[in-house]
């Protein structure tokens, strides 16, 4: 079991490894550069060696960044739609340079047009982007909460992306499980798990799966509501995370805690603490 953390990178991406291992985290996720700017940074040797340092002695086995939150390949407007492709490319290539297992991003809004031509959209962002970030690191779609124009907000939704990239093995998914929860994804009752898990297993495969944001909801089942909870504070359930962390099919993938954190701090040792105690 990789139970990981959303940890800060300030300072350099090498204080978000200590940080991750201050916290016995298996996995680390931080951001490279704001999530709310356009402008990505370039990694000089001096960060990449000091990163690489750090990961060297630590006992973690799985790195990914957040991209920014301003990206949206949903977007009908070419001038943002260029703008996420580009900022996107930028940490997909650092990612490269620090070899990261991933950039998980979301997809966006269709922005009054609809989620096909939406998803189009993401398509052909995620082309342009490939053809320019050549390497290892892959580009992992999370599910969004259907909240106005997103798309993305199923593992339908998902699938049809992942159809168009049926032989590049660098895109893949990221499950949020506060988002799929929102969306009406229901862990707690075993039929209805069943059901879940053979829609992603038709529209995703588990091996495009790459890793979960574990995350109770702040809002109940069903309720559209795109608000992160502590495990077992909201409204997922001790069943429900008991069933996610249990599932066999999930359980070489990185859980990566993206919760408020039981001080107010973001994920830190107690909360992993909260999980392991699940199993």
């Amino acid at each position: 079991m990789h139970i990981g953390g959303f940890v800060s990178s300030a300072g350099g991406l090498d204080k978000a490894i200590v940080r991750a291992t201050e916290n016995n985290f298996d996995s680390a996720m931080f951001f490279i550069g704001s999530p709310q700017t356009f402008k990505m940074p370039t990694l000089t040797d001096e960060d990449v060696s000091s990163y690489q340092q750090k990961l060297k002695g630590s006992n973690i086995s799985s790195t990914y960044a957040h991209a920014l939150y301003l990206a949206n390949l949903a977007t009908p407007d070419n001038k943002l739609f260029y703008s996420s492709v580009s900022a996107l490319t930028k940490t997909m290539q650092n990612g490269e340079a620090i070899k990261l297992n991933g950039v998980i991003f979301h997809l966006g809004s269709h922005k009054g047009t609809s989620s096909k031509e939406g998803l189009d959209r993401v398509i052909k962002g995620i082309k342009k982007i490939l053809d320019t970030s050549p390497g290892n690191t892959k580009l992992l779609l999370e599910n969004a909460v259907g909240q106005g124009d997103k798309v993305g907000v199923t593992f339908k939704e998902l699938g049809y992306v992942l159809d168009a990239f049926t032989n590049e093995p660098r895109v893949g998914v990221c499950i949020d499980t506060c988002h799929a929860f929102a969306m009406g994804y229901d862990f707690s009752n075993q039929s209805l798990f069943e059901k879940m898990l053979e829609e992603i297993n038709s529209h995703i495969g588990f091996d495009r799966l790459d890793c979960f944001h574990l995350n109770d909801s702040q809002g109940e089942l069903n309720s559209h509501i795109d608000r992160h909870a502590n495990i077992l504070e909201g409204h997922i359930g001790k069943e429900g995370f008991e069933r996610i962390l249990s599932e066999p099919h999930f359980a070489s993938k990185p859980f990566i805690l993206e919760v408020p954190g039981v001080d107010g701090n973001g994920p830190a040792a107690k909360d992993r603490q909260t999980v392991l105690d699940l199993l």
